[in-house]
């Protein structure tokens, strides 16, 4: 990804070196800060690469990330208190950036959110100036002035792994007003849409709302793409919302759909064959814990790829979207990469391992002989699951003992295996 590769608009659709570019891909909306493992916390950079690297498999793009811009209100968040900057937050935005740009992934990036969840959100804005119509977050001369300071910071900070700064980063597909700013009044959109490019002439700027479209935002100058989001997918809606918003000259794109329930495949046929259609994300992708399985959120709409433990259905939803990513970029549809060899944590009573991108199946063997074996299967392609550890169940019938793991994709196909882990059990006198 060369520096000078912005992601740029021509009328109601988008270019990349002079080629139109569409794309599919995920939110991750917890790259920048997280509240799913022990609290809210930064993500170790184990879960960020792998879940990037898993939207790099599933054929990703393009990734929605809420907390690299919107973060606010929490002792780990960018802006803790008004005014006041985390240096480490920063920093761990820095990080995802750099990774990103490494897979040549492009990042959509709100800097507030609607809603009043662990990173903040537009009440926070208004709570520090000692408000309570949260309406006043688009109307009090102060609140704008402080949420136009916070976004300059932001443009103008210097990547402290890369040396970039922000606005001139085109790793940056799009900043996003913010997350479904559902009542945004069209001069309060004008006003910060005007601010960001007096700053950043580079990027694109998106808006959106939750469901629908809001006509007075079309009219909106320099307003180059009009999110919406759809709960279930909805081929029909989508069609006529992208009619209307391109008729305007803006570019649409669907920043979030819940997959799970939704006629999948009609929604993806709309979006492939409609030009009209730049981009979908579906929400949300998580990946693989650091203390093994997967990194649990229960909000009915989790993605973990390939998504063979959750059922026939779901995983066939899950590699539909993958289908659906590569078709989107206009790429043939690859093989499935073989996985990478897991990493033992633990080996005892428990076996914990972390694991790895694209495995839908694990192969467990132990030997109590050595390092080289001979090796008997404790379990033999046990499909991907939630749990952090797998228990041996015939640990107790010997103190000593050696095991190794190997993963395999949804196709079967079998990566290496891992480095033999030799495990003793304690005898307590």
């Amino acid at each position: 990804m060369e520096h000078g590769e912005f992601v740029t608009r021509k009328g109601s659709k988008l270019y990349l070196n002079g080629n139109p570019f569409r794309f599919a891909g995920p939110n991750i909306y917890w790259l920048g800060l997280d509240e799913n493992v022990g609290g809210i916390d930064w993500p170790t950079p184990f879960r960020i690469v792998n879940a990037l690297d898993t939207a790099k498999e599933m054929g990703a793009t393009v990734v929605r990330a809420h907390t690299l811009g919107a973060s606010h209100g929490h002792p780990k968040s960018i802006m803790p208190e008004l005014g006041q900057f985390n240096e480490e937050a920063l920093r761990r935005v820095d990080f995802v950036i750099r990774e990103a740009k490494a897979r040549q992934l492009r990042l959509v990036i709100p800097f507030v959110c609607n809603w009043s969840y662990y990173h903040g959100g537009r009440e926070t804005f208004v709570k520090w100036r000692g408000l309570t119509d949260y309406n006043d977050f688009y109307h009090n001369r102060e609140v704008v002035e402080d949420f136009k300071a916070y976004i300059e910071v932001l443009l103008n900070r210097v990547n402290s792994y890369t040396g970039v700064c922000y606005k001139d980063d085109p790793t940056i597909m799009a900043w996003e007003l913010g997350n479904e700013l559902n009542d945004s009044p069209p001069s309060w959109v004008q006003e910060i849409v005007d601010y960001i490019k007096g700053i950043d002439s580079n990027h694109l700027v998106a808006h959106g709302k939750q469901f629908g479209v809001d006509e007075d935002k079309l009219e909106v100058n320099g307003l180059d793409i009009v999110d919406v989001h759809y709960y279930p997918a909805d081929g029909n809606k989508m069609r006529n919302d992208a009619q209307r918003i391109t008729a305007a000259d803006k570019v649409y794109i669907a920043g979030e759909y819940g997959w799970p329930d939704a006629e999948l495949n009609q929604f993806f046929e709309e979006a492939e064959s409609n030009e009209q259609v730049s981009g979908t994300l579906f929400w949300s992708l998580f990946g693989h814990d650091d203390e093994g399985g997967y990194v649990q959120h229960l909000d009915g709409f989790t993605v973990h790829y390939p998504g063979i433990g959750g059922g026939v259905d779901i995983s066939q939803r899950v590699l539909r979207m993958r289908t659906h990513a590569f078709t989107m970029s206009g790429s043939a549809i690859p093989s499935e990469s073989v996985p990478l060899a897991p990493e033992i944590i633990e080996a005892g009573n428990n076996i914990r391992f972390r694991g790895v991108v694209g495995a839908a199946y694990y192969t467990i063997e132990k030997s109590v002989n050595g390092k080289d074996g001979p090796w008997a299967v404790v379990y033999d392609k046990r499909p991907a699951d939630y749990a952090k550890y797998w228990i041996d169940p015939l640990r107790i019938q010997s103190l000593e003992a050696w095991y190794r793991i190997k993963a395999y994709n949804s196709s079967g196909v079998p990566g290496e295996y891992s480095p033999v882990y030799h495990s003793r059990t304690l005898i307590m006198m």
